[in-house]
């Protein structure tokens, strides 16, 4: 965990300056993480977590906190990632994973099957979209 701390802390806290009370929201020790060590993580929430981002649905997980380092950008770890997430949610028997994209990623997320729905809003300072893929 203290490596998948150092690299959401890079990348959210530092590069993108969201604030540190912000990024450490108590739900890390009630997901699943992955960690491309040295380069990146992610994390997904099911049950009760999930279900209150998602919009209510306890079949959908919720992927988030992806972050890549920025020297292993554009060399497929953000798509293995979000991959290993997706097959620990398939293991789990749920239906889906819900997530909230920088609108940046969108094109990343709709790439690996991610469909946009509703508006823009801000997060962090952040213009985000929701975005969902059923297995």
């Amino acid at each position: 965990m203290d490596q998948v701390h150092a690299i959401r802390h890079e990348v959210f806290v530092v590069e993108q300056r969201v604030p540190a009370e912000l990024e450490w929201d108590g739900k890390d020790g009630r997901a699943v993480h992955v960690l491309a060590e040295g380069a990146g993580t992610g994390r997904l929430l099911t049950g009760d977590d999930a279900a209150r981002k998602n919009g209510g649905d306890p079949r959908l997980a919720v992927l988030g906190r992806l972050a890549v380092l920025a020297p292993a950008r554009g060399g497929g770890v953000g798509a293995r990632l979000v991959r290993a997430l997706e097959d620990e949610a398939r293991r789990l028997g749920l239906r889906g994973v819900h997530l909230e994209a920088q609108v940046h990623a969108v094109p990343f997320y709709e790439r690996l099957g991610y469909v946009a729905h509703g508006p823009r809003f801000m997060d962090a300072g952040i213009a985000h979209r929701a975005m969902a893929r059923t297995f």
